[in-house]
């Protein structure tokens, strides 16, 4: 029975992250409106700087990839 108010709050905890998801996505989705109805920002330059994003991630996870093979041959 103690397992019972663990499960509950687990799902507690994800039914709250997937309504913030879902909020933070609302809030994306209109500001981006926003700024396409005031042509501060079209669809190309959105996609752009999303495709810059990734690669930016991208390097910095193969970076941290590279320290963590790093540290794992020093320990040999």
């Amino acid at each position: 029975m103690s397992e019972q108010p663990q499960q509950m709050d687990a799902q507690q905890m994800m039914q709250m992250m997937q309504q913030k998801l879902g909020n933070l996505e609302l809030t994306t989705h209109a500001l981006l409106a926003v700024l396409q109805e005031e042509d501060i920002v079209d669809q190309d330059r959105i996609n752009e700087k999303a495709q810059e994003i990734v690669e930016e991630m991208q390097e910095q996870q193969k970076a941290a990839m590279g320290d963590v093979q790093d540290e794992l041959e020093d320990e040999e």
